[in-house]
């Protein structure tokens, strides 16, 4: 986990160091700009190894001008789900994992120039509620539980529409990897 952080902290560092010396111009995100961003991904492996599906909701608000982009705060909820199957002793017992996380999250987007183009680095801290089945398995009772989230991610977004777009995100956060839809409200 800290090898990902510090890649991505240091992709973070990168982009603005770049971003400092670029001219300032106005992007799809602009101060006073609500984004409401709704996404599909590969989940953060908490229990064990493999493909599983998460969601997240994000909303953000621009509240400063931060050099040539502008600093958003906003909240982020999610949903990931992890099952697993063991077979032992001519008995199946199903295992699951349902996780919720609620956090705040703030980036720093940027747009180079490039006309309808968004991009941004940011992280998160919250809260996930892990709610646990161990499929009636005597041997390992699993219990739900509460832990600290704390995320670090960098994406794009692409605008068709001056209030819809397409965005891409990486990192360790909810999600490893998040496509999906941004709706865009005020700031042009």
């Amino acid at each position: 986990m800290k090898n990902i952080f510090s890649k991505i902290s240091f992709i973070a560092i990168v982009l603005s160091l770049l971003a400092s010396s670029a001219v300032v111009a106005d992007g799809p995100v602009v101060k006073g700009t609500n984004v409401l961003g709704f996404g599909i991904g590969m989940a953060n492996r908490y229990y064990f190894s493999g493909f599983s599906p998460g969601v997240k909701i994000n909303y953000e608000h621009a509240f400063w001008q931060a050099g040539p982009g502008v600093v958003t705060l906003g909240a982020t909820f999610g949903y990931t789900y992890q099952g697993y199957r063991n077979r032992w002793l001519g008995s199946t017992y199903n295992y699951s994992w349902s996780n919720f996380i609620v956090a705040a999250r703030s980036a720093w987007h940027h747009n180079w120039g490039v006309d309808k183009l968004d991009t941004y680095a940011g992280a998160s801290a919250g809260v996930r509620f892990n709610i646990a089945n161990n499929g009636g398995d005597p041997l390992n009772p699993y219990s739900n539980s509460v832990h600290p989230h704390f995320g670090g991610f960098v994406g794009a977004a692409y605008y068709f529409k001056p209030a819809l777009g397409v965005f891409a995100e990486v990192g360790y956060d909810i999600n490893f990897i998040t496509i999906g839809l941004n709706l865009n409200f005020g700031g042009r």
